[in-house]
């Protein structure tokens, strides 16, 4: 208790810190640094739902493309087919990406390691090769642009054309997402995720209805990956069946294993660093995969548990 206690006397000061500088932040910079510092933001949401299922339940997952591509489809689609405002549309993005993860939950959960993996790939190709042929609804690769305006948001009017209003719609929402989810696997629901994660039949002896909390956090996690499929909408006015493709799950696990599995601060650090350098690389070479394939394979074999693992490490 008092472990934890010391650890959220810190984690208040330097959360404040951190997100007064990421408020003042586009005043410095140029909108296309505002650009990417949003596009930053979503894949952290994307990452931490990730690592909810996988750094915490231990559920290695290559179908959250799907949950992400059908948050960005909900978005759009309701509003360029079905005439939907923006701030139903972006509720649905959470929505309807929950039902579907509680379907694919429904038959993945009951399998464990690679029989996992393989189910949850094969849900993430039968979504992106719908995506791709049913180009009457989805536009196919090709996509479709969505036209956004003004939303209305109780007082406040949002111009969603504005980038900086959308970065800082951004900036809330995955702060929300970030701390909802901090304060979930700090609770005793979480500890039932770790312990998952750690023997699940030791779980499973002690009384826990395993297969039922593993289903509680895919659904959360699928939930999350659609808001962040819906953010990504917003943040390029645009979606397509490419948001569906399993390589989108490769971001995640990515940006997760450099960062720090378990952690949540992990997939943060890893997306800002892993898309910093790709920002940066792509100035001077076209292989920038290689590069990021080279980083990845570097701290798997040095530093395991990632980069808050390894300063851990060296602070002990």
């Amino acid at each position: 208790m008092l472990v934890y206690e010391k650890k959220s006397m810190f984690f208040i000061p330097v959360f404040a810190l951190v997100f007064l500088t990421m408020i003042a932040l586009p005043f410095f910079v140029d909108l296309f640094y505002q650009t990417f510092l949003t596009e930053v933001l979503v894949w952290v949401l994307f990452a931490i739902s990730f690592d909810l299922i996988f750094g915490y339940t231990g559920l290695l997952s290559f179908g959250q493309a799907l949950f992400f591509g059908l948050g960005a489809y909900a978005f759009s689609i309701s509003i360029v087919k079905f005439g939907i405002g923006p701030g139903t549309a972006f509720l649905l993005s959470l929505l309807i990406p929950m039902l579907f993860s509680w379907f694919v939950g429904f038959f993945s959960v009951k399998l464990t390691g690679i029989h996992f993996v393989i189910i949850t790939l094969i849900f993430a190709l039968m979504g992106s090769t719908i995506g791709e042929t049913w180009t009457g609804l989805t536009g196919g690769a090709d996509g479709m642009t969505i036209p956004l305006s003004t939303v209305s948001i109780g007082p406040l009017s949002l111009n969603l054309m504005d980038i900086k209003t959308v970065y800082y719609l951004v900036l809330v929402v995955v702060t929300l997402a970030y701390l909802f989810l901090r304060r979930m696997v700090q609770s005793p629901l979480g500890k039932i995720f770790i312990s998952i994660r750690e023997n699940e039949d030791r779980a499973r002896l002690i009384g826990y209805n395993v297969q039922h909390y593993k289903l509680l956090a895919f659904i959360i996690a699928g939930g999350l990956s659609g808001l962040a499929g819906g953010l990504y909408g917003i943040t390029l006015k645009y979606a397509s069946a490419n948001f569906l493709h399993w390589g989108i799950s490769g971001h995640a696990v990515v940006y997760t294993i450099v960062g720090g599995m378990g952690t949540l601060l992990g997939p943060v650090l890893g997306t800002a660093i892993i898309m910093s350098l790709e920002h940066y690389l792509v100035n001077y070479m076209q292989g920038t995969d290689l590069v990021i394939g080279l980083v990845l394979v570097f701290m798997v074999l040095t530093a395991p548990k990632g980069l808050v693992g390894l300063f851990q490490r060296k602070g002990k």
